[in-house]
């Protein structure tokens, strides 16, 4: 099967569907042959934009069309397991964008679902591979740094009407997965790549400007859900993480700023930019550039590779990892409610 192409369906072809579109061009034995999206005419625009011959508004009528092989799920967070459960239900191995859904309950529901089906399964954790993070894994992996001691992520985002007036109402919408715990899930996801698995979380949620507007909702709304969050999380291990997310860090140009820095026993490594690391290991000498090694692999070819070849074991990123970032949201929220340490049931 490794000489065929995957024919992929994509439920959701909005604006996130151009970046998966990249993706997928850059992976040799995939195709996107259909889309579908509830209304006809920006259907028919994204038909037409990306050369996509078969558009649906209904998502059933692209479940029962036999040529679809996969389906890669870019809908608002809050639908994600429904279309999900109905992928898996006609037997197609699913990419879901992250987060993978609103709780962990709903996670697990997603995966039980998948693994009771037999369908191959992955969630869009693409930070792994698009920041250094993923390459910075491997030489914490080959002790490197020795035991990880503590590690640090900041991520920042301008994201204030003034500096950015076309983001819309969705990112500050709860049921959308908004605000910078859900939205900004990477941050665990990384985490967890970087030291193993969470023991315990601590939080505190902000949101600094209450009432926003916004491009599609001009006479704006009260925000409820944190713009700015920081965390404290206890690995298994014995090591911490601190962890800083933002939406209203003013100067991150043009989109985003994210610092990654992880330090141990021997030595230590952190981001430089978005390509590059720095890295000191064994003498206690300054950091350096360190060659980053080969690509990491995104979501998107390893489930290519992991659907067409019927095994789950190729891709790093299944459902079970949305569901353990998912399990960190949830006791983030309830640690910041309850004002306490929350441990991470498993």
């Amino acid at each position: 099967m490794s000489n065929q192409k995957l024919k992929i369906g994509i439920i959701g072809a909005g604006g996130f569907a151009a970046d998966h579109m990249e993706a997928f061009s850059h992976v040799p034995n995939a195709e996107v042959v259909a889309f579908m999206r509830r209304s006809e005419g920006p259907l028919r625009e994204m038909q037409e934009r990306f050369g996509v011959e078969k558009g649906y508004t209904d998502h059933r009528q692209m479940l029962d069309d036999p040529d679809i092989d996969a389906i890669d799920i870019i809908t608002p967070t809050d639908s994600h397991k429904f279309y999900a459960l109905e992928a898996i239900q006609s037997g197609r191995p699913v990419l879901c964008e992250k987060p993978l859904a609103l709780t962990g309950a709903d996670c697990q529901d997603m995966l039980d679902a998948a693994q009771k089906a037999g369908v191959v399964h992955a969630v869009n954790f693409n930070q792994r591979g698009r920041t250094p993070v993923g390459k910075m894994s491997r030489y914490i992996a080959d002790g490197y740094v020795g035991d990880v001691y503590h590690v640090n992520i900041r991520w920042g985002m301008s994201m204030q009407q003034d500096v950015r007036p076309e983001v819309g109402s969705w990112r500050f919408m709860p049921e959308h997965g908004g605000g910078t715990v859900y939205e900004l899930i990477h941050v665990f996801d990384m985490a967890r790549l970087l030291n193993g698995e969470v023991a315990r979380v601590s939080a505190m949620l902000n949101t600094a400007e209450a009432r926003r507007e916004f491009v599609d909702a001009p006479d704006g709304f009260d925000v409820v859900v944190p713009d700015s969050s920081a965390f404290l999380l206890e690995y298994v291990n014995g090591a911490y993480a601190v962890i800083h997310t933002s939406f209203v860090q003013r100067g991150e140009v043009p989109r985003r700023g994210i610092l990654v820095d992880v330090a141990g026993s021997s030595g230590r490594i952190a981001l430089n930019g978005l390509y590059g690391l720095v890295g000191s290991t064994g003498d206690n000498e300054p950091l350096n550039d360190i060659d980053p090694g080969p690509p990491y692999p995104m979501p998107y070819e390893q489930f290519v590779a992991g659907a067409l070849a019927g095994d789950q074991s190729l891709i790093d990123t299944g459902f079970e990892v949305g569901l353990e970032a998912a399990k960190i949201v949830d006791a983030a929220h309830r640690s910041w409610q309850e004002k306490r340490w929350i441990d991470i049931e498993r």
